[in-house]
């Protein structure tokens, strides 16, 4: 574990009081808004620790040097500010606006930057001798690395954003946008990745030990001299040449089964004598991580099994029952899924995209004994991009924050279909 972030001794920051911030606050506003009286937001190499600044329009300020440990900024717009080597461990900066802002050297140790924007952000390591800003600051601050150990940035936009050498250990990308992000030479132990899209992403050189890519997008990511050992790549997206060159590097790869599992189709019999006795004979299937691309199941009963994180591209289960089956980050793409029974279904963050699933069962699972309790398939964050999804029932369907874009969903039954944050793109329903 890096060491937090230590300064120097007897070195003072100004504390502010609120209402001084709140008076540069409305300045600022004045100036952006560029009427009289304006004044740039300016508080370098000062104390805000714990100071309230969500919703605050920001934009363009410089916070240069200064310490906002565990403050507030829900919301808070800070485009292309100046945050050389600011403190923001701890801090609150959900959904705030830090696109192309000046990162280098920040600390960000635990802070939670859950469905922040940074697209474009310089994150990389701070250096004096590049610092343009207009006061002296001390040398304490040369060579200071970008710490984002332990941070949330669960769903956060980092696209195209600098960090390279960043230390993000243990930090937390579920669902993150890092398409094109450089990560050279970051050390993200133990990080996760799930969901995320790092679609041309550069990671050479960095350390990946315990670092899991369960699920995300890496198409076009760059990999050189990387550290793999453990990483987990299980229902990950990756091309087939980029699997062989991770191969043998001591990481889980897509599609690899532990050494001498048993056959795929002899796993699939015994799970069916398990679901007709009702768990009395039989084994419940368990095809997590395994590679299924381009098997027939047409008509296989494979209610409750657990498929999450296969590897099932063109993989063929027309007329299959799912029910109540496991599927998260599975990999879909181009499947065949023609009258399927997906009633209560996990398909969470599963890659669906130019899947059929025409007039696929995939409706509320309701319970014999009660009738109030029912469970819906779930689509969560699940990618279905030109998916053909004619004629299927979706009612009560989860789909929330899916990607739709291009679906076919005439005849589609959707009564009580939850599509909240969802992109609905050129999808055709008429």
């Amino acid at each position: 574990m890096h060491p937090e972030r230590q300064y120097q001794e007897n070195f003072e920051w100004r504390r502010v009081a609120p209402a001084e911030v709140m008076e540069a606050a409305r300045k600022h506003e004045r100036l952006i808004e560029g009427r009289i009286g304006g004044a740039r937001f300016a508080f370098v190499l000062h104390d805000l620790r714990g100071a309230v600044l969500s919703t605050l329009n920001l934009t363009d300020a410089d916070l240069t040097g200064s310490r906002l440990d565990q403050a507030q900024l829900v919301g808070t717009r800070l485009r292309s500010a100046s945050l050389f080597a600011c403190d923001f461990r701890l801090a609150c900066l959900r959904q705030a606006d830090l696109s192309k802002s000046d990162l280098r050297g920040v600390s960000m140790r635990g802070a939670d930057l859950t469905k922040a924007r940074m697209r474009e952000a310089d994150v990389r390591e701070a250096v004096l001798a590049v610092y343009r800003g207009g006061k002296p600051l001390p040398e304490t601050f040369d060579g200071r690395i970008p710490d984002l150990t332990s941070a949330i940035a669960v769903g956060t936009d980092l696209s195209d954003s600098r960090l390279n050498g960043a230390w993000t250990l243990n930090a937390d990308f579920s669902d993150a946008n890092l398409t094109g992000v450089d990560l050279r030479g970051a050390d993200l132990r133990g990080a996760v990745f799930k969901g995320a899209n790092l679609q041309g992403a550069n990671l050479s050189e960095t350390k990946l030990s315990g670092t899991t890519f369960a699920g995300a997008v890496l198409t076009d990511a760059i990999f050189n001299d990387a550290l793999l050992q453990d990483a987990n790549f299980r229902g990950a997206i990756m091309e087939t040449g980029l699997i062989g060159r991770l191969r043998g590097k001591g990481a889980v790869l897509p599609g690899e089964g532990e050494e001498g599992a048993r056959p795929v189709m002899d796993i699939v019999e015994d799970h069916a004598t398990w679901v007709a006795a009702a768990g009395r004979s039989g084994t419940r299937a368990d095809l997590s991580g395994r590679d299924l691309t381009a098997l027939n199941l047409s008509g296989r009963n494979l209610t409750a099994a657990k498929m999450a994180y296969a590897m099932a591209r063109r993989l063929v289960l027309t007329g299959a029952s799912l029910v109540m089956a496991d599927l998260e980050c599975t990999d879909l793409q181009d499947a065949v899924l023609v009258g399927v029974d997906g009633r209560g279904a996990n398909f969470e963050r599963a890659h669906l995209n130019g899947a059929d699933l025409q007039d696929a069962n995939l409706g509320l699972l309701e319970s014999a004994e009660q009738p109030d309790r029912k469970w819906p398939a779930r689509f969560t964050r699940a990618r279905l991009r030109g998916a053909n999804l004619r004629g299927a029932n979706l009612r009560g369907a989860v789909l929330r924050e899916a990607d739709l874009t291009g679906a076919d969903l005439r005849d589609a039954q959707v009564e009580g279909i939850v599509l909240d944050g969802a992109i609905t793109a050129q999808v055709r329903s008429k």
